[in-house]
Order: structure tokens, then C-alpha cells, then sequence
């Protein structure tokens, strides 16, 4: 989900990879030579429809920020991503570094930086601005609730927001801290669903 309140739906993506995986399940318990060779050809349908699919979404994601005149794209950092998420699939890692991928070779062209942060506390921190409490009962699946001022909205848009805006106070700590003429760094918004929010704004947490 982006901070525009864009969404992409993971649910076909993981139908198929279901579909997938049942395919090679019955292949594998035939044993045989012929499914054998149904099985190396079933494998590379789906890592080309994989690309595909990745593909589609990462133009998408460029678009978006086209429309949106964005002059970043920020992603969490993907290092660790196995150790913080272990109960993720090895296709929605897969998915994610291949999606990312994409965007940094994409997004250049449309005259867009691609750029990572921390992920720590993104999804546990309040994205209100005049908030900013982090718990980590604060999240409850796939829904937000602030436990201190009450904030609710969708889990993963709320993330988004404390993405970017970490990532614009970092933009404006640096331009503030050794501001140099010329360099072309400027004070960064948050596209939000409905307006922008300024990184001046932000207080950091714990990693930032």
C-alpha cells in the first residue's frame, strides 16, 4: 500500500501461487519420467508468470507516483527481512525483493530516486504527526488503532505514512544539519490519500 492510500491486492498473486504449488505436489507423487519434464516446464511458467505479475504492479507503483508528481519512492530496507518476518513465505520475500528491483530500474526513467529506511516500528507507530505513540498493541491484524489518541485506519496505510515520513525527516535533518548550495536537496512532502504531509513535522523514534 502506498501513502496516496493506493492499494494492490496480494490476493491473486497468492491464489495462483496456491494453484502453483498443488500442480507440483501431484506431478511430484507420479514419480514418473513424463512428469518429471511436466514439472521443469510447470516451473518455468510460473517463474515467468511471477516476473510478470511484478512487473505489472512495479509499473504501477511508478505511475502512481508519476501522477502524484513524487520525486521519491521509498521502500523499507529489505536487509534482515527473513529474521524480521519469519513466518512469511519464501515467495512473498521473493516477491518483494523482485519488487524493488524493478522499481529502481523503472523509476529512474520517469526522473524518480528510489530510496529505503529503517522498517523499525513502522506498522507499531501512530502516523499522526501531533501523536506519534508507538505500541505494539497498536496493531491488530490488518487494522490500526492508536492507543493513546485513538487513531484508526487501515494497518498497512498507516505504515506507509510513517515510511515516508521518516524518510522526509531524514531528508530535512540532513538539509538542516549541513545544508550545502547547489546540492538540490529540498524540504520533502508525504503524498497522502487527500493532501501532503511536511517531514518537518515528524518526531523520531527509537532507530530513526
Amino acid at each position: 500500500m502506498a501513502s496516496t492510500g493506493t492499494f494492490w491486492q496480494g490476493n491473486d498473486y497468492d491464489h495462483w501461487c496456491r494453484e502453483f504449488e498443488k500442480r507440483r505436489g501431484e506431478m511430484q507423487q507420479r514419480g514418473t519420467q513424463a512428469a518429471h519434464n511436466a514439472l521443469l516446464r510447470l516451473g518455468k511458467r510460473e517463474e515467468a508468470w511471477r516476473k510478470q505479475y511484478i512487473h505489472t504492479i512495479a509499473n504501477e507503483i511508478v505511475t502512481e507516483a508519476v501522477e502524484h508528481d513524487c520525486g521519491v519512492i521509498v521502500f523499507e530496507e529489505l536487509t534482515d527481512i527473513r529474521e524480521r518476518l519469519p513466518q512469511a513465505k519464501w515467495h512473498h520475500i521473493w516477491a518483494f525483493r523482485l519488487l524493488f528491483e524493478y522499481v529502481s530500474y523503472k523509476a529512474p526513467e520517469r526522473g524518480i530516486l528510489v530510496e529505503q529506511v529503517k522498517p523499525n516500528h513502522t506498522s507499531q507507530r501512530c502516523s499522526r504527526t501531533d501523536c506519534g505513540f508507538t505500541h505494539k498493541d497498536n496493531r491488530h491484524g490488518k487494522q490500526f488503532e492508536c492507543q493513546k489518541c485513538g487513531y484508526e485506519v487501515n494497518a498497512d496505510y498507516n505504515a506507509a505514512k510513517n515510511i515516508g515520513l521518516r524518510y522526509a525527516r531524514k531528508r530535512q535533518h540532513r538539509l538542516c544539519s549541513s545544508p550545502k548550495p547547489g546540492s538540490g536537496d529540498a524540504p520533502v512532502d508525504v503524498r497522502l490519500n487527500g493532501g501532503t504531509l511536511n517531514g518537518e513535522c515528524y518526531q523520531p523514534i527509537a532507530g530513526d
